[in-house]
This record gives structure tokens, C-alpha cells and sequence, in this order.
């Protein structure tokens, strides 16, 4: 049975207060859901009976999606309604034809282009460590495993910070990412496509961008480790894709590996990854293992790197928008893609 939702996680509007003390006790109430060294002092000044509040607008410097005060600078309501229509416009109409979740030539071509390179750099790499008078001996081994080890658990930091930027930064008019941009927006509101698409037609899309690192690192590295590593990494973050699509599949329809590399954190779980899709979409980036998701999250990371970029270029990100009734369609229309898929 087709299953939707509406989030309806938005702070309500609240009204200028005036001085008088029942107006402090629900600026108070207003203020005292936002976790910040700021709040302490200012529950002081309201608590004082004497103290004139003269046209006091909490929800001003209130960021909803961050629990942090922004600032004065911001204008939460006002940056809320432009990026909800923005959002609105993204993401496109919904895939209703199953024959586009089939994967084509082109993208498996694209999906060739770029695993090929990384086998190639691999390749590279470990003939490199073993042309020395030494061969391959038990140090290069021994560095390689590093090296891999490395490339894994940095790539899961990598796609949280690529994931991160997409969903909140840019447009499907982007060079080169803007059909990654748009397609995550357009995920957000009908999560069950990525689970329908063929592997090509599911990570086609970021297949190309890495191209410009993979290959430059071909032809002109010679660095045994650093070759292992860029076609290790690259190949994880564009393959989380996949581990995308296995988060979000019901376990009845997982192979059993699969579901037993979530259960051990090998891939990002779906309880995990469930995490990220609860509106505004601010938390939960990282896609490959999620070992990164609670470093992120907790530390604030992304909050603090928002509003850098936003006091620097007036960029507020999608996640700011406060999340007002999004509608989200969970699972598939019963029978989807009978005989095609």
C-alpha cells in the first residue's frame, strides 16, 4: 500500500511582545527551547519584573533547524518563505514510468568510464609498489591496507560533506552537479524511487565529476599509495549511492550480506540514514558507513560552516527553511514496475 507523509515540524509564528510580564514569560517560553551560552544571561534580564521589553521579535535571531541564536543579521521568516520556494520548485514531477528506472547504455557507459579509472589508478598503484628491487614486500602490504582503510573511512566524511553541499547548495543549473542537485531535492519528497532504479540509472549521475580528479591522478601520479587511495576513495563515494538505495530498502527485499554489512556499520543503516529525512533535511549526510553522521551532528559542524558562507555571500542553505508541511510520498504506487523492472 502507497504510504505518504506531511511533515509539520515548523516553529509557530509568534507575535512582537510588549513590556509586560505576562508577554516576558512567553518570550521566555519562546527562548528557552534554544540551546545556547547566550541564553543564560538573557533568561536573567527577562525574569527582572522591572525590565522594559520594547518590541522584542524572538523568532528574529531564532534558527529553528539548528537550535543556535544566528544573530540579528537573519531574517529566519523571511529567509524561510524564499527557500521554501525554492525547494518547491526543485526535485521536478514525479518518475511515474518505470522504463526510466531502467538502466541505458549511456549510463552504464558513464559507470564504466569512471570504476574503470579507479581500477586503473589501483592497478597502477600496487605494480608501482612492487617494480622496486624489493617487490612487494610485507611494508608495501602493510601500507596498502592502510591506505584502503583510510580511503574507507574518509569517504563516508566525504559524502557527508558532498551530500551536505548538494542538498543545500545550488541548482539543477549547476555545471556538472546541477541533475545531482535537483535529483537530491526531488529524493527528498519521493524516497522510494531510489529504490526502484537499476544500479547504472541510480549512480550514473555522479559518475562524471570524479572524473576530473580520477583521471589527472592517472596520467600524471606516480606515488603508489596516492593511487590506491584516489581510486579506493573515489569508487566508495560514488558506490554509496548504491548503499543510499539499500537504506532505504525494506528488509524483506535486502540480500542477507547486505543487511548484515548494516547491522555491523560496514554500510550506513537504514535506521541511520532515516535519521536525514526528517524535515529540514539538516543532519545524517554521510552515506557510506555513517561512522561520521554523530562527529558531524554533535559538534555542530554544519551549523558553524552555514553561517560562515552565509555571512560571507547573503547563501542561506535549504535546511534554514524551517520546514513547512512537506509532503513526502514513502513507498511505491502496489505493482510498480511489474514486468519492467
Amino acid at each position: 500500500m502507497m504510504r505518504t507523509r506531511i511533515h509539520t515540524h515548523t516553529t509557530p509564528a509568534v507575535p512582537v511582545v510588549r513590556a509586560r510580564a505576562s508577554s516576558a514569560r512567553v518570550v521566555h517560553a519562546s527562548i528557552a527551547r534554544v540551546t545556547s551560552p547566550l541564553v543564560t544571561p538573557l533568561r536573567a534580564r527577562l525574569s527582572a519584573p522591572t525590565r522594559a521589553i520594547a518590541d522584542v521579535d524572538p523568532m528574529s535571531s531564532y534558527d529553528g533547524t539548528s537550535c543556535v541564536l544566528t544573530g540579528p543579521e537573519v531574517d529566519r521568516r523571511s529567509v524561510g518563505e524564499e527557500l521554501r520556494a525554492q525547494i518547491k520548485a526543485m526535485g521536478g514531477a514525479q518518475i511515474m514510468d518505470a522504463r526510466d528506472f531502467v538502466s541505458t547504455p549511456a549510463q552504464r557507459a558513464q559507470c564504466v568510464a569512471l570504476f574503470g579509472s579507479c581500477a586503473a589508478l589501483a592497478l597502477k598503484g600496487l605494480v608501482f609498489a612492487s617494480v622496486d628491487d624489493a617487490g612487494f614486500n610485507d611494508v608495501d602490504a602493510m601500507a596498502m591496507a592502510i591506505t584502503i582503510g583510510l580511503a574507507y573511512w574518509t569517504s563516508d566524511l566525504g559524502t557527508g560533506i558532498f551530500h551536505w553541499s548538494v542538498d543545500n547548495y545550488g541548482s539543477k543549473d549547476t555545471p556538472l552537479l546541477g541533475g545531482v542537485i535537483d535529483a537530491f531535492q526531488g529524493h527528498h519528497k519521493y524516497p522510494w524511487t531510489i529504490t526502484k532504479r537499476q544500479f547504472a540509472n541510480n549512480i550514473h549521475k555522479t559518475c562524471l565529476a570524479p572524473l576530473v580528479f580520477t583521471v589527472p591522478t592517472l596520467l600524471f601520479n606516480d606515488k603508489p599509495t596516492d593511487l590506491v587511495f584516489v581510486g579506493v576513495f573515489t569508487s566508495l563515494v560514488v558506490l554509496s549511492q548504491q548503499f543510499h538505495a539499500w537504506s532505504h530498502t525494506k528488509k524483506s527485499e535486502l540480500p542477507e550480506i547486505v543487511m548484515k554489512a548494516q547491522d555491523l556499520g560496514v554500510f550506513v543503516s537504514r535506521r541511520d540514514h532515516g535519521q536525514h529525512h526528517k524535515s529540514p533535511f539538516e543532519g545524517h549526510y554521510c552515506i557510506v558507513s555513517g561512522y561520521w553522521n554523530p562527529i558531524l551532528d554533535n559538534s555542530g559542524f554544519f551549523r558553524k560552516l552555514e553561517k560562515v558562507i552565509y555571512n560571507q555571500t547573503g547563501i542561506a542553505p535549504r535546511c534554514w527553511s524551517d520546514d513547512v508541511d512537506f509532503f513526502v510520498q514513502e513507498d511505491a504506487p502496489e505493482g510498480f514496475g511489474d514486468g519492467v523492472l
